[in-house]
């Protein structure tokens, strides 16, 4: 039992050291994502494909740089959040998202993702 608690306090104390480092107020940077959104009776298919390097913990100390991975993905159209997950660094290099919504053409699907250390990124399409 000592151990668990043990465990428990250090996993703790690396959330909060890691929450620490990051950026207080991040401003979503626009970057370039393959986004294809169609609609088809009320119901559209959206396929995301993001450019990331997705770097763990474990390769970023072999390669002597910083952890960087994808730890939020959400995806909003018009103002209704249609996609939503946590993710860690597990989650493959490029990764390619699927999801389908209720939503109409021409809405707007915006799809933001945050990084390690706070940093906010976003790409917009409109649905066909």
């Amino acid at each position: 039992m000592k151990k668990l608690i043990l465990a428990l306090a250090g996993m703790a104390l690396m959330a909060t050291t890691t929450m620490a480092d990051a950026p207080a107020t991040a401003a979503p940077t626009e970057v370039k994502m393959k986004i294809k959104a169609k609609e088809k009776d009320g119901l559209v298919k959206a396929k995301v494909a993001i450019t990331h390097n997705m770097l763990t913990y474990d390769q970023a100390k072999k390669k002597g740089k910083e952890a960087n991975f994808i730890t939020h993905i959400t995806a909003t159209a018009g103002d209704k959040v249609v996609y939503d997950a946590s993710t860690s660094q597990f989650l493959s290099k490029n990764p390619l998202i699927k999801f389908k919504f209720a939503g109409k053409k021409g809405d707007e699907l915006k799809i933001t993702y945050t990084q390690l250390k706070g940093e906010v990124f976003f790409a917009t399409k409109k649905i066909k």
